[in-house]
């Protein structure tokens, strides 16, 4: 009938072949895992990328050693589901608790003593995976960062079950106590989107009240957009652009809001910052990020002080900058 079929197998990645490009000479990114095996209905990823593909333990510490001898001090482990790691390697903890030999904490744990690597970022999570554990694991272990980005997408169970996120936003408030038993200070970043499919103000409103009761440092938001091959952009019960845009709009009000309002708390405080260079819009200011992604100016060389520790006291708050002077 004209149709094409075709076959295919699933690539299994041996090893990086080739040395991966960077961005910065500051802060290296690392793949941990490949791949996504969730299924959520508005995401084309898994289609694209296949199945999770952990990379093997000592891979991934040899190359934060070698991006560690060219001089970076920071390194994001990255994963489209960095809580994944480890359920496709074999073997199971000496412990008989029934985990996997390898989880992302005991990736953390193993690759923790590099030597000249000075903080330790990891994106992206899923709520579905993040545990008790792996907090744990980051207030204990000195060079993790006070930062986790962890996506909630809607503060509606019924919506998270339609987009087949796997929790609730009771489940994401969990986790996020937790966190905050365990580092107070810590920053936290999510995304969300409006406009799903049959989304009802009503729905739309408890992703409001989520946001303005967690108290996000950042959400990245977006509206709903139907992406090929996935199953909601073939529902009927599509949300209209107009609402969808004043959705988007009143949402980032809030959150600008909100992210202001958590800001606040570094007024006055002496934050490490990892200077990135010369900020483009002012060569007498250098910039950088704190430990809870911050990004933070100040008046000083930035060539000669990029890639160096230096102690900041912060002075002037905005949402997501901060200004102070170097100490």
């Amino acid at each position: 009938d004209g149709e094409q079929v075709l076959a295919t197998e699933n690539i299994y990645i041996e090893e990086d072949i080739t040395v991966p490009k960077r961005d910065s000479d500051i802060s290296a990114w690392v793949n941990v895992i490949y791949g996504c095996n969730e299924k959520c209905t508005y995401c084309v990823v898994p289609n694209v990328r296949g199945q999770e593909q952990s990379r093997l333990p000592e891979n991934i510490k040899g190359e934060m050693q070698m991006v560690a001898d060219l001089g970076f001090k920071e390194v994001t482990l990255l994963g489209q589901n960095v809580d994944a790691y480890g359920r496709d390697l074999p073997g199971l903890a000496d412990d008989h608790s029934g985990r996997r030999a390898w989880t992302f904490t005991d990736l953390l744990n193993y690759v923790h003593d590099v030597k000249g690597i000075e903080r330790i970022r990891f994106a992206t999570s899923h709520p579905r995976y993040f545990s008790h554990r792996l907090i744990k694991a980051c207030s204990e272990l000195p060079k993790m960062c006070e930062f986790f980005h962890i996506p909630f997408q809607s503060g509606d169970n019924d919506i998270l079950r339609e987009m087949k996120r796997g929790y609730t936003h009771q489940r994401y408030r969990t986790i996020i106590d937790t966190i905050r038993h365990f580092m107070p200070d810590a920053s936290i970043s999510g995304d969300a989107i409006v406009g799903f499919p049959g989304e009802t103000e009503e729905q739309f409103q408890r992703t409001l009240q989520l946001v303005r009761e967690v108290g996000f440092d950042r959400v990245n938001t977006a509206a709903y957009s139907p992406r090929p091959n996935t199953p909601a952009a073939e529902w009927e019960n599509q949300i209209a652009d107009f609402v969808k845009s004043d959705r988007l709009n009143r949402l980032n009000a809030v959150v600008n809001e909100v992210a202001e309002e958590r800001a606040q708390r570094f007024a006055g405080r002496e934050l490490e910052v990892l200077v990135e260079g010369v900020n483009p819009r002012n060569p007498g200011q250098a910039f950088g990020r704190s430990r809870h992604n911050k990004l933070v100016y100040f008046d000083g060389d930035g060539d000669a002080l990029k890639g160096q520790l230096v102690t900041v006291k912060v002075q002037e708050i905005r949402a997501y900058t901060l200004f102070g002077k170097k100490i």
